[in-house]
């Protein structure tokens, strides 16, 4: 759809998928189900009118805070605020976005795993690929400082890829057992279906 702005496409999946989310925490805030939804309406509002969007890390997080403030704006013009309504109002409130000791382990391991296979590629092919992946080298650049062709270039990249996540795949599944990584298995499906 042409007619979207670039704001709206990113409201879109970054902010409305947790709208449920949002009127469940407002909910809880205001005990009314009007006043929430104006919460929430209003949290929309200062999130379209945010000029610092694009560098909104966690737009969740974000809403869920805008809604916080708004509403003890509100207590705080009223003369009297519900005890339960000051308690709601607490940080903790607002989940955590950092992950779990797991997820990070998790991550660590995995980590290993690409850092091993990447290092058990052919020579060419690895430094094709850390040229294009960690410093961002076109194929064009790539091609002429390793006085290659484009074409070669593009042919190291896509074999490095299969014999990467392939090896990526088949130590997960040795390490793990029947919890390889879904994404693993998935690129390494892709790759051999081409």
């Amino acid at each position: 759809m042409s007619w979207l702005r670039e704001i709206d496409t990113w409201f879109t999946e970054s902010v409305l998928p947790f709208a449920s989310h949002y009127r469940a925490y407002a909910r809880r805030l205001t005990e009314n189900p009007c006043d929430a939804e104006d919460l929430v309406q209003e949290a929309y509002a200062k999130v379209l009118g945010s000029p610092d969007w694009r560098r909104l890390e966690s737009p969740e997080r974000f809403v869920l805070t805008t809604i916080r403030n708004l509403a003890f704006d509100r207590f705080r013009k009223e003369k009297v605020v519900g005890i339960r309504q000051i308690g709601s109002l607490e940080l903790n409130a607002v989940p955590d976005p950092t992950p779990d000791v797991f997820a990070q382990e998790g991550a660590r391991q995995e980590l290993e795993l690409v850092l091993k296979a990447f290092e058990g590629l052919p020579e060419q092919i690895r430094t094709v690929l850390a040229l294009r992946r960690m410093h961002g080298l076109s194929p064009g650049q790539i091609a002429t400082k390793l006085n290659l062709s484009v074409s070669t270039v593009e042919k190291h990249m896509a074999k490095g890829l299969r014999l990467l996540t392939t090896r990526v795949a088949v130590s997960q599944s040795r390490t793990n057992g029947l919890r390889q990584s879904i994404l693993w298995r998935q690129r390494a499906g892709k790759k051999e279906s081409r």
